[in-house]
């Protein structure tokens, strides 16, 4: 008896100790797991604060600590396999806040090549940081493959009116964000996000009025969204208005220093209002906080060109029928070359400047060569440059100028050479020179309005004072993502002092001509792009003791921006004008190359 009862005390204490060894190792899991939970949600916790945080220091440090913890959680021997899923999602998060975009594309491979399923949050981090690289395309395939998913998630939507813009397809993103517009709440953030990318749509469009009105109306029903009043800063800013611009964007600097959008756009429009030092320093100091921002690069690199060299190469050629008052095969050419800026204000440059013709009693020409320097400051523009001729008289001469920038839609030029290129060809046979002194007014409303007036007065050595007055209007026709067409009437005057000469020299003239530009960009890759340009005008031209009679001309051009640094353009045209009542058709080339080096 004694012996079963030990048997079965035995007994009873191993299954006890059994029991109560399966608690202690739940009691255990379960901690561990509570631990494994605790970690991966204060990861989570920290990615968030690093994609609203206030500064560029504070981003970094809260996606680095997130980093640490989740590599952490990934390395742990002991992690089960749902926590390392999970952590290996967060981490594109964190990379992501940490503009590693890189990274991001090289995470998500690996987590494909591992046989992960990323869930739709992870695919669309992965489709930002595509865009983010510049591969719109491959972008949009991620976004869509997400939507597939998750059709009705709107943060993924929203994302991909992005990529359809650097795609270039503008309907389908002005399509996506109105629609966006429509399935919102009014007044919700979501509703908020969608108007304003409706708004910079448009913009991205050339249809500027049209976003600058939706912008104001986010603003003025929402003054606390920092992002539609940015935008709308940077409406202001392409429409021509600088200054109202920079008022616009003061108090957003105040509220978020450290925010990199309104920092960029503070570096431009200091650069726009000739405070060169201030933007510089900007621009070098995010370029140090953000060396990866493909945004802050573009800008950064723009601003190294003024410590570069700079070279534009241009010519023309000119084939002439009828009369030969300005002279047949015409030809010209010029080369200037900019040095680096000393400081931020100053830049020398030098120039050769080409241009012959053939008269019935000769060939003459003007081959001159000469050295200046800029001055830059605050809108304001001095320029000064010594001249000469390497063929016939030295006749050595100065050119000076001043240009003014008053407020957003007024600004002022003047220049006075003491030995002008503008006294005819012609009269260059016969031994004449001269001077030459101009003013001109420009207003601008914006950019698809703007009125100039301009006065000369060229007095050549024979005696003769040639006054000239011209005003023009040019305004905008249409406009679209590709098509921007534009309309100028001209209208010219001028009277001679003395009639005669041995150059074309009318009493008094004038003329009111209507020219019609249309550019179509044809093709766009980021600063790549090919446009194609078509030119038409027409109008009268009337000289006194001869009357009236009708001039017209036609071009078609190409313009390509090849690089960031280096532009393209060339064309040909075709103009019929009449001079002492004989009609002359002119046909000709021209070819203009600039780079930076």
């Amino acid at each position: 008896m004694q012996s079963n009862l030990a048997a079965l005390a035995r007994t009873t204490s191993l299954w006890v100790t059994t029991i109560l060894a399966m608690l202690l190792s739940a009691v255990v899991l379960a901690a561990s797991d509570n631990n494994w939970t605790e970690r991966g949600d204060r990861a989570a916790e920290l990615i968030r604060s690093a994609e609203s945080a206030d500064t560029i220091a504070e981003r970094n440090r809260l996606a680095d600590d997130a980093l640490a913890i989740l590599d952490a959680l990934i390395e742990h021997p002991d992690a089960p396999d749902d926590v390392i899923a999970r952590s290996r999602f967060d981490r594109l998060l964190a990379l992501r806040a940490r503009e590693s975009m890189d990274a991001v594309v090289e995470e998500y491979e690996a987590l494909l090549e591992d046989g992960f399923d990323p869930p739709v949050w992870v695919t669309v981090a992965a489709a930002d940081a595509h865009l983010y690289q510049r591969r719109p395309e491959l972008a949009l395939e991620f976004y869509q493959r997400a939507l597939a998913d998750a059709p009705d998630r709107q943060p993924t939507r929203q994302a991909m009116y992005w990529a359809y813009l650097e795609s270039e397809d503008f309907r389908r993103a002005i399509e996506l964000t109105d629609t966006l517009i429509q399935q919102a709440e009014p007044g919700s953030p979501e509703h908020q996000q969608a108007s304003i990318a409706a708004a910079m749509v448009r913009a991205y469009a050339n249809q500027l009025a049209e976003a600058q009105e939706r912008l104001e109306a986010v603003v003025a029903e929402h003054p606390e969204n920092r992002e539609a009043a940015r935008n709308l800063a940077t409406i202001y800013r392409w429409r021509g208005w600088p200054h109202r611009a920079l008022h616009h964007l003061e108090p957003l600097l105040e509220e978020a220093p450290e925010h990199t959008g309104n920092r960029l756009l503070h570096a431009g429009l200091l650069d726009d209002l000739g405070r060169y030092r201030e933007a510089v320093e900007l621009l070098d100091q995010l370029y140090a906080d953000h060396p990866e921002n493909r945004h802050v690069q573009r800008d950064w690199m723009g601003r190294q060109e003024r410590r570069r060299w700079a070279m534009t190469l241009g010519g023309e050629y000119g084939e002439s029928d009828g009369a030969q008052e300005f002279g047949s095969r015409d030809r010209s050419w010029d080369v200037r070359v900019d040095a680096p800026w000393i400081g931020h204000h100053l830049q020398p440059y030098a120039r050769i400047n080409y241009s012959d013709a053939r008269f019935p009693e000769g060939e003459s020409d003007y081959d001159r060569y000469g050295i200046g320097i800029n001055y830059r400051r605050n809108r304001h523009h001095l320029y000064a440059e010594g001249h000469g001729n390497r063929t016939g008289a030295s006749q050595a001469g100065v050119t000076v100028g001043y240009d003014w920038e008053v407020g957003d839609h007024w600004s002022f030029a003047t220049r006075y050479e003491s030995f002008s290129a503008d006294v005819p060809l012609r009269g260059r046979l016969q031994g004449l020179d001269g001077w030459k002194a101009e003013a001109a007014v420009r207003w601008q409303a914006h950019e698809s309005l703007s009125a100039r007036v301009g006065v000369s007065r060229l007095a050549i050595s024979d005696g003769n004072d040639r006054d000239a007055g011209l005003a023009s209007l040019r305004h905008r026709l249409y406009t679209s993502a590709h098509h921007v067409t534009d309309g100028t009437l001209d209208a010219y005057y001028s009277r001679a002092s003395q009639s005669g000469g041995p150059y074309y020299n009318p009493d008094s003239d004038a003329s009111l001509v209507y020219v019609l530009q249309h550019d179509w960009m044809t093709w766009r890759r980021y600063e790549q792009s090919f446009t194609q340009r078509f030119v038409a005008g027409g109008g009268g031209y009337w000289q006194q003791h001869v009357g009236t009679d009708a001039i017209g001309l036609v071009r078609y051009e190409h313009l390509w921006q090849m690089s960031q640094r280096w532009f393209l353009h060339y064309g040909v045209g075709a103009a019929s004008r009449v001079y002492d009542g004989d009609r002359e058709t002119r046909i000709d080339g021209q070819l203009r190359l600039r780079g930076v080096f």
